[in-house]
């Protein structure tokens, strides 16, 4: 009996996980509350000028305050919460009545907010399991892969402390390689800066980030466990040294579990907003004065 009850909780699961599934979803809460609001717009009997508030909003309103306030409202308390709410539902009826709704961009994104939200909660799933997670990765290796990375000194010249700021270069290159000098006392031989004089795992993009692509470029080309250069960069000449390169690789799954699960999750999410979006849309004739519109 339990084996039969997990078969089928597994398979709803699986149902539930399709975005097919929410766009039907969708399509009945919609084309429902479209009912819903056309008859309640064209019922004779409706009286839009009664409030009523039930228990459920009264609890509602405690709750409320509970929560921000971490203590259950006082009687007088609770009953401004009650005079706010009746104040809020009648002036918005009002202004509804009014039409000041209308081409109103704040209420608009508001309410496109809203029903996002709405497509969210519909949107979550059950947990997605190892093996899930296992071939998402498989399907984005390249988004989790590592990058190669270089730790790196460097000695730099500044041009406008040189008459010849090449010829320098050249000369202090030369001292560097005889003295196989490394550290801040290879860092001292060069003109002061506030870029750091030692770099450790450093990628080609922060290192473009921090020098140029130019540089970056350069530098990731050199060997290690010696001096070379000059290399420029928009601050000047740099002579630089490369104590250790580490290839680019892929971590493992236990290392980017969390990764994967949010992006698994938001990739779904993103999928049945966008179904249920283009569902919406379909329902719609669409004109753009005077532009192309596909």
């Amino acid at each position: 009996m339990n084996l039969g009850l997990n078969i089928m909780k597994r398979k709803i699961e699986k149902i539930l996980k399709e975005p097919l599934v929410y766009f039907f979803i969708l399509g009945f809460i919609v084309f429902g509350l479209h009912s819903f609001l056309n008859k309640e717009a064209h019922d004779g009997n409706t009286d839009s000028f009664t409030v009523e508030v039930t228990s459920s909003d009264i609890e509602w309103l405690r709750s409320s305050w509970e929560a921000r306030w971490k203590r259950r409202p006082t009687q007088q308390e609770l009953q401004g919460l009650i005079d706010k709410y009746i104040r809020d539902e009648i002036l918005s009826r009002e202004s509804l009545a009014l039409g000041l709704d209308e081409r109103d961009i704040v209420i608009k994104n508001r309410l496109v907010q809203k029903l996002v939200f709405v497509f969210e909660d519909l949107a979550e799933a059950a947990e997605p399991t190892d093996d899930e997670l296992k071939e998402y990765m498989q399907n984005n290796l390249e988004k989790y892969k590592k990058p190669a990375t270089i730790s790196f000194g460097h000695v730099y010249l500044n041009p406008d402390k040189h008459k010849n700021v090449r010829q320098d270069a050249s000369v202090l290159l030369q001292r560097l390689q005889e003295k196989k000098m490394t550290g801040e006392q290879a860092a001292s031989l060069g003109d002061a800066s506030l870029i750091k004089a030692f770099y450790d795992q450093i990628s080609l993009d922060r290192a473009a980030n921090i020098l140029g692509k130019e540089f970056a470029k350069e530098l990731f080309q050199q060997e290690a466990h010696q001096w070379q250069g000059p290399i420029a960069s928009a601050f000047g000449l740099h002579l630089v040294f490369i104590h250790k390169r580490r290839a680019g690789r892929f971590p493992g799954f236990e290392q980017i579990r969390d990764d994967l699960k949010y992006d698994f999750i938001y990739e779904h999410k993103k999928a049945v907003i966008d179904q249920a979006y283009k569902a919406a849309k379909s329902r719609y004739t669409i004109l753009v004065e005077g532009l192309p519109y596909e």
